[in-house]
């Protein structure tokens, strides 16, 4: 082999004074906090400890808001609590999110277009170019709506999401107090895009659906079919009308589903699960990343040996483990059901249900 000029073999002198990569050992230490993250944060999140506070667009309490609240054993959803008296404000960001409704009864605006809810729904806020601008309004005027909003927040980096306030909430504080409280800066709008009017349809360029044979083809045919998921499929899931199933896990009943193709968006698995009076869920071993809220009663979850005790209001953050984790849900509770909402990225169906870990059923619910 011809030795080109200038070039010099493995093991010279000038190859030792290359210098030395300054990101692989920070990279090998950030992934280790995550983990240490993982085996020493929070697991269960009391509802009664976590402080509402107020901002434009209304009154809300963080469980799960990574990065800021680190010290929770799960930083991959953003999951926080909103009260309504009369409206929220109104904001655009990427959609892909869902909200379940607590109490009460309401309606969103989603860009333009309204849709009804009442407790036990599920409002989904589809992805659209752009993001989707919303309003949350309450009903009545003598009771306060709440609802439980989670958004898996790998899928919002990678939709190039932002958030931009387009509205204030009137339980804003007044402006004296909003000037003496928030830090220079805040009430400003951080937006790459707002100055666009709207998305710029003419870039796309078509507006027939693709034919043809060739895997490209076929990425427009994917791109076809999750436009007219997007616009056609369900925006709010009637809790009611779902059905309760009995598995090897429990009871349960699901909102969304990898199974399931009559929603707006996939980018969730969500399901309500009940437990009987004095019973317990099934036993898995899952790779972790759900994350749970406990709509009523009382009870406890044994985690890789360890029990933890929750209750109504409180948030459960199952860690993500390369190994997988061992979970089991126990109603303390004789005389009543517990029921908890259950949610976590749809990575499923990219990854495996694996999810380079393990997903296993080791006890059934039921003898």
């Amino acid at each position: 082999m011809t030795k080109r000029a200038g070039e010099r073999p493995p093991g010279s002198r000038a190859e030792a004074e290359v210098p030395v990569d300054p990101w692989y050992e920070k990279l090998i230490l950030d992934f280790c906090q995550r983990r240490l993250c993982a085996e020493s944060g929070l697991v269960v999140i009391k509802g009664r400890e976590t402080p509402w506070y107020q901002n434009r667009q209304g009154r809300v309490r963080y469980y799960l808001l990574p990065p800021y609240k680190a010290d929770t054993a799960l930083q991959t959803m953003a999951v926080f609590e909103q009260i309504i008296h009369r409206h929220s404000g109104m904001h655009r960001h990427q959609g892909g999110l869902a909200i379940y409704v607590l109490e009460g009864e309401g309606y969103t605006i989603v860009d333009g277009e309204r849709f009804d809810w009442t407790a036990s729904d599920l409002l989904l806020l589809p992805i659209n170019p752009g993001g989707v601008a919303h309003q949350h309004f309450n009903r009545h005027s003598s009771r306060p709506a709440r609802w439980l909003a989670f958004i898996p927040m790998a899928f919002q980096e990678c939709l190039s999401s932002e958030v931009v306030q387009l509205e204030t909430s009137p339980d804003w504080l007044s402006l004296e107090n909003a000037k003496e409280n928030a830090q220079p800066g805040t009430r400003q709008d951080y937006s790459a895009s707002s100055q666009n009017a709207g998305f710029p349809r003419a870039i796309v360029g078509e507006a027939k659906e693709a034919g043809g044979t060739t895997l490209l083809d076929a990425l427009f045919k994917l791109r076809d079919e999750y436009r007219r998921q997007s616009e056609t499929g369900l925006k709010v899931v009637c809790g009611p009308d779902l059905p309760w199933e009995r598995n090897r896990q429990g009871i349960m009943k699901w909102y969304l589903h990898p199974g399931k193709r009559d929603t707006a968006i996939r980018s969730l698995v969500v399901y309500v699960q009940e437990i009987p009076p004095g019973g317990k869920s099934g036993r898995q071993r899952c790779p972790g990343g759900l994350v749970y809220y406990v709509l009523d009663g009382r009870g406890a979850v044994d985690v890789d040996g360890t029990r933890y005790q929750w209750e109504q209001g409180d948030c459960i953050a199952l860690p993500l483990k390369n190994f997988g984790v061992e979970y089991q849900f126990f109603n303390l509770d004789g005389q009543n059901p517990a029921r908890y909402l259950t949610v976590t990225p749809n990575f499923f169906e990219v990854l495996g249900v694996d999810l380079g870990s393990s997903f296993e059923q080791l006890e059934d619910a039921w003898p």
